[in-house]
């Protein structure tokens, strides 16, 4: 695996322009033998660890440092969090430094940048010996490089249907849809203009709509929708080893005319929307495809509702998804009483991790899958498991699959949800910039 280390000052500004959608001591075992040094103890000293969780999800987890930092008295972790793109701007300046933390956060697609600049320690993920078989294995293999274990999973994400069952109800509508077809003749009965005609009658006002029946983020999160489109065709172009991107023009512009037609033909989804989750609290839209990191706030909402499995609208079933890991980043004066104190840390984290599944998370480790309390509406997403698709780890994939303008996938989704513009130009235009990418990050 060829080292970029001398690219660290120029990637840390790139990647704060475009990375996307992560004194004392602890765990239940510390101070037993150190994880990575076999026959020593753990010393007391205090370990930094940088994350990216902002919102309801970095209360859940501070309270899990909390818990570790209160159980025992060996090992201090300090926990801090911003943004995704500020922690990794933040990581790498202090990389540069040598004041790296001693556990980052990512998600398994941007962990190809970091491996391919030789940031991350492997070493440190091999010495804590653990047993594949104890973690869900797609979020296990999404934790590998060239086959090398960088990370630990500890949680996988994806996107689902939610849907509102008193409006299901007042329409007859008795089951969520499971194909594009059912989709959009559900999201047709629930779209209702001011005179309370839905989208299937005749003289429905489509310049009146006071309730939608579908709603979705339209911004990265459509090429997610996108992707999990052309997975369902048996069709994925982006790899690990890409070297440049060719796209099959007929399916993706199945994809993409999908979408469209929500919209613009079926008049079904708010042009613009902005954030379909408060439209699905405030009870505008019947129905949006949104991810498992929602689901703890809906707790208070004043309506019956519940989730399915994202629509099969293609040939097979296929849906975006991403998974979470903790990586040791690459020290050149290695302390090797807080290399065993984080791996101690990330081992009581993951074995913990039932109560991150609280944040609406599904752990990675199965026997905290097992142990956690599950919340309304997970189970649709734990059946997803099976066909989860991930993007992948490859040095340029923060760049490619960015949620900061401007970006391919944010153009192509404006292109898509805001313009209309005819599929075939979507595609050219989107495979087109997705290389224009590649060769910039060459």
């Amino acid at each position: 695996m060829k080292r970029k280390t001398t690219r660290i000052l120029s990637m840390a500004a790139v990647t704060a322009l475009t990375i996307s959608m992560f004194a004392g001591c602890g765990g239940s075992s510390a101070g037993s033998q150190n994880s990575g040094s076999e026959g020593s103890e753990i010393e007391p000293c205090t370990i930094t660890y940088y994350g990216g969780w902002t919102g309801a999800d970095l209360d859940k987890m501070q309270a899990l440092v909390d818990e570790f930092n209160e159980s025992q008295d060996i090992i201090t972790v300090e926990f801090t969090s911003l943004q995704w793109s500020e922690i990794f701007t933040k990581f790498l300046a202090d990389y540069q430094a040598g004041a790296a933390p001693d556990i980052i956060a990512m998600h398994t697609f941007e962990m190809g940048q970091f491996v391919d600049m030789g940031v991350l320690d492997a070493e440190q993920v091999a010495a804590m010996d653990l047993n594949e078989s104890d973690f869900e294995k797609v979020a296990w293999e999404g934790c590998k490089y060239d086959g090398t274990l960088y990370g630990v999973p500890i949680d996988i994400n994806m996107h689902a249907l939610y849907y509102n069952q008193d409006m299901y109800d007042a329409a007859g509508i008795t089951n969520p849809p499971a194909t594009g077809d059912e989709l959009i003749e559900t999201a047709m009965k629930l779209t209702i203009d001011s005179n309370g005609k839905n989208a299937t009658e005749e003289g429905f006002d489509k310049n009146n709509i006071v309730q939608y029946g579908f709603g979705f983020l339209q911004n990265h999160h459509t090429f997610y929708q996108y992707y999990s489109m052309i997975n369902q065709q048996g069709y994925n172009p982006f790899t690990v080893d890409m070297e440049s991107i060719t796209i099959d023009t007929e399916k993706s512009d199945k994809a993409i005319q999908f979408i469209e037609d929500l919209i613009y033909k079926y008049n079904v989804v708010p042009v613009g929307e902005k954030s379909p989750i408060d439209d699905f609290k405030a009870g505008t839209v019947a129905m949006i495809i949104d991810g498992n990191w929602q689901l703890s706030g809906l707790t208070d909402v004043s309506f019956n509702w519940n989730t399915a499995e994202y629509p099969q609208i293609f040939d097979e079933k296929a849906v975006w998804g991403a998974a979470e890991l903790l990586a040791f980043p690459l020290s050149q004066n290695p302390d090797e009483n807080k290399q065993a104190a984080a791996q101690e840390f990330v081992r009581w984290l993951s074995e913990n991790s039932a109560e991150w599944a609280l944040s609406g998370q599904i752990p990675a480790n199965i026997k905290a899958q097992e142990e956690s309390e599950k919340l309304q509406g997970i189970d649709a997403y734990y059946a997803e498991k099976d066909y989860v698709k991930f993007l992948p780890a490859h040095p340029a994939a923060v760049s490619l699959f960015s949620s900061k303008a401007p970006s391919p996938i944010l153009t192509m989704a404006q292109d898509a949800t805001l313009n209309n513009k005819d599929a075939t130009e979507i595609t050219g235009s989107l495979e087109e910039d997705l290389n224009t990418v590649m060769e910039n990050n060459n």
